[in-house]
Parts: C-alpha cells; sequence; structure tokens
C-alpha cells in the first residue's frame, strides 16, 4: 500500500515526539516535570490536528511508542548494564516498564479520545 509523503512526515515527527517525550519523561521527578506536561500539552495539540484516518493514528502511535522506548531502552539499558549494586541509579527493568506505561498510557488514551471527538465532530 502506498502512502503519501505526508503521512510519512507525520510518523517521523510522532517518532520525534517520542523520543522527546522519552527524555523528558526520564526526568518527570525533576524540576523538569513542567517541561514535560508542556510536552505532553504540544503533543495533544498536534494530535488534534492530525487528519481522523485510524491507519495514520495507528502508525503515529507506533512510530510514538517506538521513539519513547528507544530513548528509555538505551537510557536505562545502560544503567542497568553499568549498575554496581547499592548504588543503581535505576530500579529493575518491571519498574521502569511500569513507569514508562504510567507516562505512555493517559497519554495514548486522551490522544485517542481527542481522535474520537475530533470525528464525531467533523462528522456533524
Amino acid at each position: 500500500m502506498k502512502l503519501p509523503a505526508g503521512v510519512y512526515v507525520q510518523i517521523l515527527i510522532s517518532a520525534g515526539l517520542g523520543v522527546g517525550y522519552g527524555l523528558w519523561g526520564l526526568e518527570a521527578a525533576s524540576p523538569l516535570a513542567i517541561p514535560l506536561v508542556l510536552w505532553a500539552a504540544m503533543v495533544l495539540l498536534l494530535v488534534w490536528r492530525m487528519p481522523p484516518k485510524p491507519g495514520v493514528f495507528v502508525a503515529c502511535v507506533c512510530a510514538y511508542v517506538a521513539g519513547f522506548g528507544a530513548v528509555w531502552t538505551l537510557v536505562l539499558g545502560q544503567l542497568l548494564a553499568t549498575c554496581k549494586p547499592p548504588s543503581c541509579q535505576t530500579a529493575d527493568p518491571a519498574t521502569d516498564v511500569f513507569y514508562a506505561a504510567a507516562l505512555l498510557i493517559p497519554l495514548l488514551v486522551v490522544g485517542s479520545a481527542l481522535i474520537a471527538v475530533r470525528k464525531l465532530v467533523l462528522h456533524r
């Protein structure tokens, strides 16, 4: 299936946004939580502007999660690989996955709701 060039641009932007959100998410417990919230708001604003096509939305979500996951895997994987207890700077992998899900799932749910609302509004 051939996709328009604009869709590829949206997918690349989604991956870049996921990378940025992953970087901000690593510092969510610090004073950098404010930029994390602003980044999430920017992502949701861009989701609102997306065309309400399910295929494009799913592709962008996959790219976003892949960008986020790549950053977390690289950074936290490196921390886990060089960890010498008791001076570890990261938790166990299960806790890191839980934190990643806690950051991603609300944003994905709200983004999906925005697409649904936009589709309803445009349909009327």
